[in-house]
């Protein structure tokens, strides 16, 4: 038997509120945050396209599509050994980005046409991610919560370079899509469109980065158990759910997946693995809310475990590779001489060691937006609603512990839960000004839901600390680009004949941005023998660099003195290629171009 009144506690008095007022208050504060990205853009301009190199290689792979490099191919024919290395990056992501420039490229010159897409389409994401917030607050919350949870939705936006312009890689796309499934899944009234929106968005979001397969998978679960609960209540938007997220899985797959790899697992993509897994639970839990709703409790929870016993089956059957961390498959020599020096891929432990003050803003908020989901079921409070979003948010926030990259989700999905609280003690206070501990708790709480505060805090702490200690204060890094990245700096090999470049990770895509060579390296794990190769001729003797290179034809070296990753190396083997080349040491199948356009960077020619 179904529980109405469990299903009531699902339900909030945010449905009586005005759909327009919502969309007011979603525009003005859209409009508040893209005046300030812009702000921000423009107070540290320095390139239209964003600094993270991820920004440009997705430029690179947008200007090859454009070129004429099929929707299906998604090779990079400049990266790694002789012929390319195959991305995991999704079109969907290159389409509108393409769609712009192509648009802008009417009536302005291919430079400027790639500057205002880069303009415009980062700031054109805050609305969808804004509405997701304003959304998902208002469910849960009503007026009071949607006008706090778009204030720090705002400020989550202001502190990070995602949406910026200039931001094209797809972390800001998924966090839209994150921010609207999660909205969708809080309607009061499980209506079906709601779920039928929010599975084809979970898809979405499985399409364009395989990074969020957990919080999916956990969204996934959580409208199952639901459904379990409450059977026929339920039983529309278990279905809608399940029907759209295996419908539009299968359809983004063959929207994107050329012929050749439908058969081909990969775990950092939608492929037939996460296809299988999709269409099998997808249709899997609509098959069983249709059969079992009105059965009895016994049939759909036995419905779930069988269902749950057949993806188990499938996923060990068809990838169970996609069961551990794809990343462990790399070469050991990778992993602790790239991977580990991967800033946004270290774990929380590594996080303490290096960047301790840095740890309230990454896990504290987090953890605070999962104690009071967890304190409103355990107090009977909406207990549906704040159930999901305590199994979303502790899902991202393990993900971050394993990696940091899925901070930003935990910090985004903690908006909706503590903009219900931070509302709450303002009502509190509004109601009793007299009370200085009203008026406290209402500051703590709201200053504790950002987490630049807590980033600011760290850094305070972490200053007034080295100061007791006599510690001297750490040097400023230097604000200008490496001169491998920079376009003036490489303007003169740019003249050079085409040939594949030996470099530091890091200047990979600039040199596929600003000149024709190719590179055999870049920070992309699916280039596994160019990374090894990379490393192998960085570290070791001249000799054995020499055959390497000749095996993985490549034609220049280019080294960096002024990266991070040269320095870590010539610091870690002294004898090798790198560090005896930055002492001068330069071998006989080796000869100076004189093209550096910067005294930091030093070419060489190789000759066969």
């Amino acid at each position: 038997m179904t529980s109405p009144k469990l299903l009531e506690s699902f339900r909030t008095d945010a449905e009586r509120a005005g759909a327009g007022w919502l969309l007011r208050m979603i525009l003005l504060f859209t409009v508040l945050a893209i005046v300030a990205q812009i702000g921000a853009h423009l107070s540290t301009y320095k390139d239209y396209i964003g600094p993270d190199p991820d920004d440009v290689m997705r430029l690179v792979e947008v200007r090859d599509w454009l070129g004429g490099q099929s929707w299906f191919d998604l090779h990079q024919y400049r990266m790694g050994p002789p012929g390319g290395m195959l991305m995991h990056w999704s079109r969907f992501v290159d389409a509108p980005i393409g769609g712009l420039i192509l648009l802008f490229g009417l009536f302005l010159s291919p430079d400027m046409a790639e500057a205002a897409a880069a303009f415009v389409w980062p700031l054109a994401l805050i609305l969808p991610l804004m509405a997701g917030i304003g959304l998902g607050a208002y469910r849960l919350g009503g007026k009071p919560a949607v006008v706090i949870g778009l204030a720090l939705g705002f400020m989550f936006l202001f502190t990070m370079m995602r949406f910026r312009p200039g931001g094209l890689d797809h972390h800001n796309v998924q966090l839209a899509v994150v921010a609207l499934m999660a909205a969708c899944l809080l309607d009061p009234q499980a209506r079906a469109r709601s779920f039928a929106a929010a599975g084809g968005l979970a898809a979405f979001a499985l399409a364009i980065g395989a990074e969020t397969t957990p919080l999916i998978a956990v969204a996934a679960m959580g409208v199952a158990l639901v459904w379990a609960v409450l059977g026929q209540d339920y039983r529309r938007a278990a279905i809608a759910f399940g029907l759209a997220f295996a419908g539009f899985a299968a359809v983004f797959f063959f929207a994107t997946t050329p012929k050749a790899l439908w058969g081909r697992v990969t775990c950092d993509t939608l492929s037939i693995g996460f296809l299988s897994l999709a269409v099998i639970g997808g249709a899997g839990l609509a098959a069983a809310a249709d059969f079992s709703s009105q059965r009895g409790a016994l049939w759909r929870w036995g419905s779930l475990v069988l269902l749950g016993a057949l993806a188990g089956v499938a996923a060990l059957l068809i990838a169970p590779e996609c069961l551990g961390n794809p990343l462990s498959s790399l070469d050991p020599m990778v992993q602790e001489l790239w991977l580990a020096s991967i800033s946004e891929a270290q774990p929380i432990g590594k996080q303490f060691e290096v960047s301790p003050d840095a740890i309230g803003g990454i896990y504290g908020v987090g953890l605070i937006a999962l104690g009071v989901a967890l304190f409103r079921v355990w107090r009977g409070e909406q207990v549906l609603a704040y159930s999901l979003m305590a199994g979303l948010i502790a899902i991202s926030w393990i993900v971050s512990a394993i990696q940091v990259r899925g901070m930003i989700f935990t910090n985004l999905l903690s908006v909706l839960p503590l903009s219900v609280i931070v509302a709450d003690l303002r009502a509190q206070y509004l109601a009793h000004r007299n009370e200085p501990k009203a008026a406290i708790a209402f500051i703590l709480a709201a200053l504790a839901s950002v987490p630049s505060v807590w980033a600011f805090s760290g850094a305070a702490v972490t200053i007034a600390v080295n100061k007791v200690a006599g510690a001297p204060p750490e040097e400023k890094e230097d604000e200008d680009k490496p001169a491998c990245i920079r376009k003036e700096s490489l303007a003169e090999v740019s003249k050079l004949p085409p040939g594949r470049i030996l470099t530091a990770f890091n200047a990979g895509p600039a040199i596929l941005r600003f000149t024709p060579h190719a590179v055999l390296t870049g920070n992309y794990h699916r280039n596994a023998k160019g990374l090894l190769d990379g490393l192998k001729m960085a570290t070791s003797d001249p000799a054995i660099a020499a055959a390497l290179m000749e095996e993985d034809k490549v034609g220049y070296v280019l080294l960096c003195l002024d990266d991070p990753q040269v320095e870590t190396l010539k610091e870690k083997f002294p004898n090798g290629f790198w560090a005896r080349l930055a002492r001068g040491e330069i071998p006989e199948f080796l000869e100076p171009v004189d093209a550096a356009g910067d005294p930091r960077m030093k070419i060489f020619r190789v000759i066969r």
